[in-house]
């Protein structure tokens, strides 16, 4: 996941694999369990970025992102890795740390450094035996962060960068696991978007 900063219209935002992040009006549990899919993008989301030809040193050549509202649909108590990749911002010479956060699960740091990460070379180097667990971790200029976790917990679950201004300039994901294996949701929750018209006490 390629950290970088964009325009959208003309504004600058966060963008993951050049895709900035925007919420749907109608929450994404409710959307799923009452199968309301026209409230939230279902295109795929990019699982990657043009790793052969990026260059994290220099300004992008097109600084232009996109935006979605869609989520990444991880298989139910599959292992996850994901490598957090920091780059140039839209200034000459600069990239920043970003503390990512997961919520739902907390992953394994099997690996960080510096520079580009090399995915024919690094994971060879990853720590499996004894690797710290955590549920945020930094990303630091110019580097990058692999992570591991077990997409166990029933649920629609936010990552993102925990700088709060970097989230809400639309810095982060969201995914979905085990959907299937909740039960009935309380009608005390709805009454956002798609959901006015339900129920509630």
């Amino acid at each position: 996941m390629l950290n970088t900063r964009n325009r959208i219209n003309g504004n600058v935002r966060w963008s993951v694999n050049n895709v900035s992040f925007n919420l749907p009006h109608t929450p994404y549990l409710i959307s799923l369990k009452h199968n309301l899919l026209h409230t939230f993008n279902k295109t795929p989301l990019p699982d990657g970025y043009d790793f052969a030809n990026y260059d994290i040193y220099s300004i992008a050549k097109n600084v232009n992102a996109t935006t979605s509202n869609g989520i990444y649909k991880l298989k139910f108590n599959t292992t996850v890795d994901i490598i957090l990749q920091n780059a140039n911002t839209m200034n000459p010479n600069n990239s920043e740390t970003h503390p990512w956060h997961l919520h739902g699960c907390d992953f394994w740091v099997v690996g960080y450094g510096k520079g580009k990460f090399d995915k024919f070379k690094d994971p060879k180097n990853y720590n499996l035996v004894n690797p710290i667990m955590k549920n945020t971790v930094p990303v630091h200029p110019y580097g990058w962060t692999a992570l591991r976790f077990r997409a166990d917990n029933p649920g629609v679950w936010a990552f993102h960068c925990h700088i709060e201004s970097h989230f809400f300039m639309c810095m982060g994901v969201v995914f979905e696991e085990g959907i299937e294996k909740l039960g009935s949701l309380p009608t005390s929750i709805m009454g956002c978007g798609d959901t006015k018209g339900f129920h509630r006490p």
